[in-house]
């Protein structure tokens, strides 16, 4: 019982909800179906939690290679990176689901006096506003080049000290963007696409770890 109290507990505060554990006993006598459904949704809800968490841990033990040494080889660590956070916003999406069945799960419940909701707090309009793709790229220095005469995708580019990095974006695609990092002999050093739908952040992450710390200089013509 002890399991299925901390579980029950972790999984309700993570989103914001109270149980009456001495409650439940009485609900599930009741209402059996909602809460063995409460806690199997509070157990994919904590094992996609602890998911996100570890492979946050692994994007810091990342960074902190590429930040701890001033050697520019850092392609392989940079691939990682690069994969360790298209991951973590796949992941992010399968927690946003197994939250939404929690939440769904605890509102069942509460008719039968067993849960309650967070208090209703106000929100501004803007708060949750994602940050346009384009302005994301500007701000880590990348600027959309010559129009190439296809008007499906946007090139993004810029280049610093001996590595140059574009990002193409293509439009019917949903937005579907690829990152490319090349040597100063225009020569592919790796390549990784991001899906539809991924936060201009996480891209913006993975340009700003393959780029070197100094500004960027303006690039002319893609590569």
């Amino acid at each position: 019982m002890d399991r299925l109290r901390d579980l029950l507990t972790t999984a309700a505060t993570d989103v914001g909800w109270d149980i009456d554990l001495d409650q439940l006993p009485v609900t599930c006598a009741q209402a059996p179906d909602g809460v063995l459904n409460l806690i199997d949704a509070s157990a994919a809800h904590l094992a996609a939690t602890a998911s996100m968490s570890i492979l946050d841990q692994a994007a810091a033990s990342l960074r902190a290679v590429l930040d701890g040494t001033a050697s520019a080889d850092h392609d392989w660590e940079i691939r990682l990176l690069a994969t360790v956070l298209h991951m973590t916003e796949t992941l992010h999406r399968q927690t946003e689901r197994t939250r939404r069945r929690l939440i769904t799960a605890l509102h069942a419940l509460q008719v039968h006096g067993a849960t309650w909701p967070p208090p209703t707090a106000t929100t501004p309009a803007d708060a949750d506003r994602p940050t346009d793709l384009a302005t994301a790229l500007a701000e880590v220095g990348l600027h959309p080049q010559p129009d190439s005469g296809d008007p499906t995708r946007t090139t993004y580019q810029a280049r610093r000290h001996e590595r140059t990095i574009t990002v193409t974006v293509y439009h019917p695609d949903g937005n579907t963007a690829e990152l490319h990092v090349f040597d100063r002999h225009a020569a592919l050093l790796w390549t990784a696409t991001f899906p539809p739908g991924t936060p201009p952040a996480v891209l913006t992450a993975a340009v700003r770890d393959a780029l070197p710390a100094d500004p960027p200089t303006p690039a002319s013509d893609p590569v």
